[in-house]
């Protein structure tokens, strides 16, 4: 019966990191190296700020009463000074010292308004640290200069079309229908009220603001260092590393030998590799094992022997512990776990009613056709000692996967006995 595969278990990743902990480290190193040379490799960027402090400018004389903070939006403020026209004035500014275009100067910028502030802080990103900071002053007075030319064609237009008013109720006046007295002290009223608005318009202040911070050329560079780029690199490799060690397949699925075992984390591992009889290791297993001399008339005495399939094999391991333990002179009842409902293993077999059948006796419970690892290790729990039956050539993860799952339940293996693959065990007995 082929064995169904089982849902990996965090012991078996856990496992599977321990054992591949070069990998982790590996990529870890790798992480740091390739961060510090990225580090070298970036070019290396200096930011300076320049603060700008916003005038309200009211170029409507009806609303010279309103809050001059509302007067203000410091959104379309921020969208003005990241404007293409100020970046191109303030490249004509860098210009002299800094080969910049209008578009590399707008990049470069970063402008961000502080909450309910009229304060608006220009952050420059340039090459060096003087340029860095001439660009973020440049960026400034550019605003300032782009603000006030705006503020100036404003007034410029309210101004004209002011005195074009003006001009027409002028013309007004010396019309005939306009003679009487009635419509002259209109004209006058409309007269005064432009001219006193044309006066207003002339009295504006166009100040857009002032720069309140200046900026300071910076000491050190805003990109990462070394250091930082390094320490970012090392946790990437780590990231990439743990899972690639989690799942990395063995290279070689073979136990590889009693230290292979041992690795698996077996406490007595029973070398018989070079035995030229099974029976011989089995009755040694038989020997190691410890089975008390008199075993009560209430109990049973419950030992699991779990081994991976293997076509062709003419008994089972179980089967051959009862024999050696017949060789020492102790009977011993064979059980078949595979040849059990699967279902009435996981609900708790063998039951109360059933060890009492089996009182006073050693009974060997052989788990080899069972197809999963669960009810194996629930019967784990339930027997007195286990033994584990292997070959250098069975499949080593499926080995610590069940020996994981053993651990897990506190369950301890008594012993694992290790024998030759198949073939070189036909060519021994020959």
């Amino acid at each position: 019966m082929a064995t169904a595969p089982q849902p990996v278990q965090l012991t078996d990743l856990a496992g599977s990191l321990r054992r591949h902990w070069t990998v982790v480290a590996l990529t870890a190193v790798i992480g740091l190296v390739l961060g510090v040379l990225v580090s070298f490799v970036l070019p290396s960027s200096y930011e300076a700020t320049a603060s700008v402090a916003v005038n309200p400018m009211n170029a409507d004389p009806v609303g010279t009463s309103a809050d001059a903070s509302r007067t203000v939006s410091m959104p379309t403020e921020v969208g003005t000074a990241t404007s293409a026209k100020v970046a191109a004035a303030a490249a004509k500014t860098l210009a002299p010292a800094y080969s910049l275009s209008a578009s590399d100067v707008r990049e470069a910028t970063h402008v961000e308004s502080p909450d309910d502030s009229l304060i608006l802080d220009i952050r420059y990103s340039g090459g060096s640290a003087k340029e860095a900071a001439a660009g973020a002053e440049a960026v400034a007075k550019a605003y300032l200069s782009v603000r006030r030319a705006d503020a100036e064609a404003q007034i410029q237009r309210l101004k004209a079309a002011t005195e074009q008013q003006i001009s027409a109720v002028q013309a007004q006046s010396v019309l005939p229908e306009f003679a009487g007295g009635v419509q002259q002290r209109s004209i006058s009223l409309q007269a005064d009220a432009l001219g006193t608005r044309l006066a207003e318009l002339g009295g504006v202040d166009l100040t857009p603001g002032q720069i309140v911070g200046s900026p300071e050329v910076p000491t050190s560079p805003s990109t990462p260092g070394p250091l930082a780029l390094g320490l970012a690199g090392l946790f990437l490799g780590l990231l990439a590393g743990i899972p690639l060690a989690a799942t990395k397949k063995e290279e070689d699925s073979e136990i590889g030998g009693v230290e292979g075992l041992q690795a698996i984390g077996d406490q007595i591992v029973l070398d018989g590799t070079k035995d030229t009889n099974r029976a011989d290791t089995w009755d040694i297993a038989a020997f190691m094992l410890k089975i008390p001399v008199d075993i009560g008339i209430e109990d049973p005495f419950l030992i699991m022997v779990d081994a991976e399939e293997q076509h062709g094999r003419a008994i089972t391991p179980g089967q051959e512990l009862v024999d050696a333990l017949s060789r020492r002179g102790r009977s011993a009842r064979f059980v078949d776990a595979g040849a059990i409902n699967e279902g009435k293993i996981s609900r708790g077999w063998p039951t109360d009613k059933k060890r009492i059948s089996w009182a006073g006796e050693i009974i060997i419970i052989d788990t080899t056709n069972l197809t999963s690892d669960a009810n194996k290790v629930a019967l784990a729990t339930r027997s007195d000692s286990v033994l584990l039956a292997r070959s250098t050539t069975d499949d080593a993860a499926a080995v610590r996967r069940l020996a994981g799952l053993l651990r897990s339940k506190n369950v301890e293996i008594a012993l694992t006995a290790l024998f030759p693959p198949r073939p070189e065990l036909l060519t021994l007995n020959r």
